[in-house]
């Protein structure tokens, strides 16, 4: 019954007589902002914070990929300039996930958008063919926000957009989750505001990460999450685990 009331997503996301895979995902690095050159203070001194990842998370479970934000993509320049051309552009050299996936002959099935705002949205075009699946909250928000928040742009193409329906189920201390393909390897949560979500996934062994689909921590969300829960925004912990053509399984 739960996996009817899942509008479907299992026959989406799983291949017909396919038994389960072990997961795995590789964190794909698009580009890299630079500090503002602004030190903070922690821990008794003043420290400058580090570049921030522009991250699409790759996945494969179960014979299929998965895709979980896009980062950067081939437009990125284009897109700012067509809509908000004043803004400073401090990030470096642009890998789009497009780019590092074709050299090694690696097809998406889905992409997952994690928020609509410019830095997450910009790969779409570069898979322009591919159904993204979003939060109802999420697609309203790329339709209707506007610059700089989100960049009309990056959806001028047509977006296969696939609303997600999720479940008055807690996890975590998120109101709203959804169990992707039935097995609770892959669980979206929705965080409070513009349609954002949240992933929380776990690998064969037991090791449980969470992805933000949006930066911006509000007041409304869960008390911290535990501690054997490793949360991926942040740089250094995702250069410790290191970046795609690697993979975390």
């Amino acid at each position: 019954m739960r996996r009817l009331n899942m509008i479907g997503l299992s026959l989406v996301l799983l291949a017909a007589g396919v038994d389960a895979a072990e997961l795995r995902f590789s964190l794909v690095r698009t580009g890299q902002t630079l500090s503002s050159g602004e030190f903070a203070w922690r821990d008794g001194g003043w420290v400058q914070p580090p570049p921030i990842n522009h991250i699409a998370v790759l996945i494969e479970h179960q014979g299929r990929r998965l895709l979980f934000g896009t980062g950067l993509g081939r437009q990125i320049d284009a897109q700012l300039d067509s809509e908000i051309p004043w803004r400073e552009k401090r990030y470096g050299a642009v890998q789009p996930v497009r780019d590092q996936l074709d050299r090694d002959g690696l097809v998406i099935d889905r992409v997952v958008l994690g928020c609509a705002r410019w830095q997450y949205a910009s790969g779409l075009a570069d898979f322009a063919e591919v159904t993204v699946l979003a939060s109802p909250e999420g697609i309203n928000y790329a339709h209707n926000a506007t610059p700089p928040a989100v960049l009309p742009a990056q959806f001028a193409h047509g977006v296969k957009w696939h609303p997600l329906r999720f479940e008055r189920r807690w996890f975590y201390g998120f109101q709203e989750s959804l169990d992707l393909v039935g097995d609770e390897r892959l669980v979206l949560v929705k965080l409070p505001g513009h349609g954002a979500l949240g992933l929380f996934l776990t690998l064969d062994d037991g090791r449980r990460f969470f992805f933000r689909g949006d930066a911006a921590v509000s007041e409304n969300e869960p008390k911290p999450l535990p501690i054997e829960v490793e949360q991926m925004q942040d740089s250094q912990l995702q250069a410790q685990l290191g970046f795609y053509p690697h993979w975390i399984e």
